[in-house]
């Protein structure tokens, strides 16, 4: 496989999967992909008993401290995440989903599921553990990747 090809399936499956609309998720709600994100993160904490900070979604979703604070403030404006602030640090603040947030994130992992049942259906059952050992490979070299500070300056060049 060469770069190029590489490349080529990548977009190929960026665009395939619907991630570039930024009106609703692949798996066909009304919300923007990084919202839908967010609310998946929050939830997940939240059944693990955690509440989680601007901070931690920050680096769970790989965004920087203004796109995140722009998230939150839609989310907030639009009644699904409420933000606490921490009494032992006044700059720490915490985040929640309220009932709206819950509804949403429920619907969200419910579509999401079908949307995946129905991938999965489409892949031939004797290549599906193949399928996610190379996502698996792809995530690793992607983190690699990223961590190398020699590949900083090409990352305008990754779309």
């Amino acid at each position: 496989m060469t770069t190029r090809e590489l490349r080529s399936e990548v977009r190929a499956f960026v665009r395939g999967f619907g991630l570039l609309d930024e009106e609703r998720t692949p798996c066909g709600v009304e919300v923007a992909p990084r919202e839908a994100h967010a609310l998946a993160i929050l939830a997940e904490a939240e059944q693990a008993g955690a509440q989680l900070t601007q901070s931690d979604l920050r680096r769970a979703l790989g965004v920087d401290k203004s796109n995140v604070t722009r998230l939150i403030q839609r989310l907030r404006d639009d009644g699904r995440v409420a933000q606490d602030v921490s009494e032992a640090d006044g700059r720490v603040r915490r985040l929640r989903l309220t009932a709206a947030g819950r509804r949403l994130a429920g619907r969200l992992e419910a579509r999401s599921l079908l949307r995946f049942q129905s991938i999965l259906d489409a892949i031939p059952c004797a290549e599906r553990d193949a399928v996610v050992r190379a996502l698996h490979v792809l995530n690793g070299a992607l983190r690699r990747a990223t961590e190398e500070p020699s590949h900083a300056s090409d990352a305008r060049d990754a779309i």
